[in-house]
């Protein structure tokens, strides 16, 4: 276990491939400021109430929260309008001072800096503008827009071809999807060990070794 990326040994001029949710950033916080854009068009003046039981019902285990909140009051036709509204709001979300940082400081170097993350283009992209990771990375690859998702190697292989002649490194948090296919292709793979905060929990016994990153870190940065 080692503590940070920068005790990773890495070549000065490997590729440094990210992932983005609970990678660069928390996705509890993107949650969070959906539920809260959600209880604004739900009730303006009891957004806070609602943004609060919508965060309780998913800390329970409900895996539809605001379809569940919305059978409580009685507006379950307005479940499409309202997930749209969640999937597509412009968030409220910045990268912590170290882990911007720490990429002005790798763009500024020899390494080239790319973001490969699964999702729909329109919610990963307003992710990507709140974050300033658009000003931040060289190459930016969505499932969604480019067609295939992880663990497909076609994936990777796109930042080999965009910075060819190199060494690459991936680093990543999901074990069921993010290290498989790069550690096939001989990159180095980098997991970011969850805190306790990550959507999706890291269930070590339940993969191989092959799905196991390289290297474990505490913290990007």
């Amino acid at each position: 276990m080692l503590t940070s990326l920068s005790q990773v040994p890495l070549s000065d001029d490997c590729a440094l491939v990210f992932d983005l949710d609970d990678t660069l950033y928390l996705e509890r916080d993107f949650l969070e400021s959906g539920f809260r854009e959600v209880a604004r068009n739900i009730d303006p003046v009891r957004s806070v109430e609602i943004s609060r039981r919508l965060e309780h019902l998913y800390d329970d285990g409900d895996h539809d929260p605001i379809g569940a909140l919305l059978a409580e009051i009685g507006r379950v036709a307005e479940k499409s309008a309202l997930l749209r509204i969640y999937r597509e709001h412009l968030p409220s979300l910045q990268l912590t001072r170290s882990i911007a940082r720490l990429l002005q400081r790798q763009m500024g170097g020899q390494r080239p800096i790319g973001l490969l993350s699964d999702g729909r283009s329109v919610t990963q992209r307003n992710k990507i503008c709140a974050l300033g990771l658009d000003q931040l990375v060289s190459e930016i690859v969505i499932s969604e827009e480019f067609g295939s998702a992880k663990p497909n190697e076609k994936n990777f292989l796109h930042f080999q071809s965009v910075f060819p002649h190199r060494r690459y490194a991936y680093v990543g948090d999901n074990l069921a999807k993010d290290f498989v296919a790069p550690n096939r292709l001989g990159w180095t793979t980098i997991g970011l060990l969850d805190q306790g905060e990550n959507i999706h929990p890291q269930r070590f016994e339940s993969v191989p070794r092959s799905y196991h990153p390289q290297y474990w870190i505490e913290k990007i940065a």
